[in-house]
């Protein structure tokens, strides 16, 4: 005749040489010492966009078994019911150059869970896509500067340049990439700066499509403390920030990326 513990029935617990899997005390669960996880896997293992995604790592077992998991979806578990889902995102993976990654996940039984065939982890991985490729252009950028008025003021000896001069700067580059990007130029050096861009109209920012590209303006000194200043040079450089495409990138210059000065005039 079957025996009650506080009133709970307990002849639903085989013994004997049956596997004992869970059975009831009152109200309480109760365990073997020993349980068993079957699989654990993600369901899905084809290639991941590189801009992410949630995909499922399975657990099937005895309810009650006890694991860690390590990699992605990292933290100490317990199967409450069988299969046991944990949705993992590995986040994105699309910064430019960016190489594509191994999503691995790891499972380690802990207390008395044992693994299904003996062994001391499962793990299951997928691949997750990389970011676009960087990619860089030589835009063979050349700027030059010539006085067409100059004002001049002898100072302890060394000439400066003052306010009536005007400068002739000319620029040409060939914009290699597929990307439009932002041209800011500096019409003049020695701490006096104007800065101009594009069809390159001094003090305005313009874009510049991909293509050659080329053309002059003038720059009057103005505003200039006396005497004025000792040399002029001007410059061209590539606002990579500002590319269509974030991945394209202007290289050349001897003033940075994507940058080029022209020699320096003296009065």
């Amino acid at each position: 005749m079957p025996s009650n513990i506080e009133n709970a029935n307990i002849s639903a617990i085989k013994l004997g040489t049956a596997d004992v899997t869970k059975g009831y005390i009152g109200h309480e669960e109760v365990y073997p010492n020993t349980r068993e996880i079957q699989s654990a896997a993600y369901t899905n293992t084809s290639t991941l966009s590189n801009s992410g995604g949630t995909r499922l790592f399975r657990v099937t077992g005895a309810e009650g078994a006890t694991y860690n998991l390590t990699g992605f979806g990292a933290g100490s578990y317990t199967i409450s019911s069988s299969p046991y889902d944990h949705s993992i995102n590995p986040g994105s993976n699309n910064d430019c150059g960016d190489p594509s990654r191994t999503i691995l996940t790891t499972l380690l039984p802990t207390g008395g869970t044992v693994l299904l065939g003996g062994g001391s982890t499962f793990a299951s991985s997928y691949t997750q896509s990389g970011g676009p490729a960087e990619n860089y252009y030589n835009w063979n950028i050349s700027v030059s500067i010539a006085v067409t008025t100059s004002v001049t003021t002898l100072y302890n000896g060394t000439l400066f340049f003052s306010n009536g001069s005007v400068f002739q700067i000319s620029y040409s580059g060939n914009n290699t990439s597929p990307s439009t990007f932002t041209v800011l130029t500096s019409s003049l050096g020695s701490g006096s700066y104007s800065n101009i861009t594009g069809a390159l109209v001094p003090g305005t920012y313009t874009s510049v499509a991909p293509g050659a590209f080329s053309g002059s303006y003038t720059k009057t000194l103005t505003n200039t403390n006396a005497p004025g200043i000792s040399s002029a040079r001007a410059s061209v450089n590539v606002n990579n920030a500002t590319a269509s495409n974030p991945c394209d990138n202007a290289t050349g210059g001897n003033n940075g990326p994507g940058g080029n000065n022209s020699s320096r005039i003296y009065p």
